[in-house]
């Protein structure tokens, strides 16, 4: 029988035995699909093909049902095998820790008849100038405890994206919708959407998006970033010219925070355990504001934190005093005297509550080196040091 390699290419030398053969061919069956999808495909006018989509955000994002349970549940069981097989696996992408990289086990093939059959009819419909594909980079990812929750907010390195649900019972992991990268209202929200064993979302890679966490079972999705000529055009090389982090319209809303890519997320919320903001991307993200208006954010800032603190949210506030000192630092002498130190001691404080013993040592040490005499810093680096 035939086989596969990870490399992508199939012959009858390679290690994997695929248990369905199919899937390794270049060929999308008609009972894959559900049949109002394929009727629509085989009509092939546009309002027979906008008919079948539900429209979760006008314009911007749309969904439709695809891919027939019994393939979903074919499809996952190839995966899953190839997965245990001990053969090389591929990680989908830089956020990813778990799934694989289809186009690498052989089944590119398949995946590029359902670009050109199955998505490409629909995209260019939806969005005609973004529809022109030359490839694509497709890719399993699951999400379950132990292992990846959900995915922080972020925009895909695509030009179309194309998510189908694959199963299996799960409850949570949905999808939230922010703003278009770069736009002034990217850290809006403006749809969760729900995902549905064979059903489809579709949308612009630009769309900033993220997978809420799962809170039981399992999901999987097989997810298609298509990417084509549009990347040579100027609207495509203006907008990634964008600053991602400029100005927000408005208030921003929590869910649309990156805790990855945004260098001000400390600002608003606490970093998840284990993460930490970057500092060359929070230097330059600081350097951007005067000194008297870093001079203000650091003050707002420090107000927020102590908030915080009556809240006993010592996270959010050791997060906010942390991001006050570096506006401080940035404003120098346009800062009021002494703030910097207060700064530096408030946060050691709520390194104590949070049993960062280490860390609250550090700031109270940074804080002596300029104060020698500073009475509180001497106090807090005693109660931080271990008896």
């Amino acid at each position: 029988g035939s086989s596969c390699s990870a490399n992508g290419s199939c012959g009858s030398k390679m290690k994997y035995m695929p248990k369905y053969p199919s899937l390794f061919m270049a060929k999308v069956q008609d009972d894959w699909l559900v049949d109002s999808f394929r009727s629509a495909l085989v009509d092939g006018r546009d309002d027979a093909l906008r008919n079948i989509l539900r429209t979760e955000v006008p314009g911007r994002v749309y969904s439709f049902d695809m891919l027939a349970p019994a393939f979903c549940a074919m499809l996952l069981e190839e995966l899953e095998q190839y997965e245990a097989s001990g053969m090389p696996v591929a990680r989908p992408n830089s956020m990813n820790n778990y799934g694989l990289i289809v186009n690498q086990i052989g089944m590119k093939p398949l995946l590029d008849e359902l670009q050109k059959r199955c998505l490409l009819p629909l995209s260019r419909v939806l969005f005609p100038k973004q529809s022109d594909f030359t490839s694509h980079h497709s890719f399993m990812v699951k999400y379950r405890h132990g292992e990846d929750l959900g995915l922080d907010m972020h925009h895909d390195d695509s030009d179309v994206t194309l998510n189908v649900c694959l199963g299996k019972m799960f409850e949570g992991a949905t999808l939230s919708f922010c703003g278009y990268f770069g736009d002034p209202d990217h850290r809006k929200h403006v749809h969760t959407y729900t995902h549905r064993l064979g059903r489809a979302v579709l949308h612009l890679g630009t769309h900033r998006h993220g997978a809420d966490n799962i809170l039981s079972g399992e999901r999987f999705s097989l997810i298609m970033w298509s990417t084509g000529k549009y990347r040579e055009t100027d609207e495509y090389k203006s907008v990634h010219g964008r600053n991602l982090h400029g100005a927000d319209q408005g208030d921003l809303d929590p869910i649309c925070l990156s805790y990855t890519h945004d260098p001000d997320y400390g600002e608003h919320k606490g970093y998840p355990e284990g993460v930490a903001a970057k500092p060359g991307s929070r230097n330059m993200h600081v350097a951007r504001f005067t000194s008297s208006e870093a001079a203000k954010k650091a003050v707002d800032l420090k107000n927020k934190g102590a908030d915080d603190v009556k809240e006993g949210s010592w996270k959010a506030a050791a997060c906010k005093y942390s991001c006050a000192a570096d506006y401080a630092i940035s404003a120098a002498t346009m800062c009021p005297a002494g703030l910097l130190s207060v700064l530096r001691l408030n946060e050691a404080h709520c390194r104590l509550k949070l049993g960062e013993a280490q860390a609250a040592e550090q700031l109270c040490t940074s804080t002596i080196a300029r104060d020698s005499g500073n009475v509180k810093a001497l106090y807090r680096r005693a109660l931080a040091r271990p008896a």
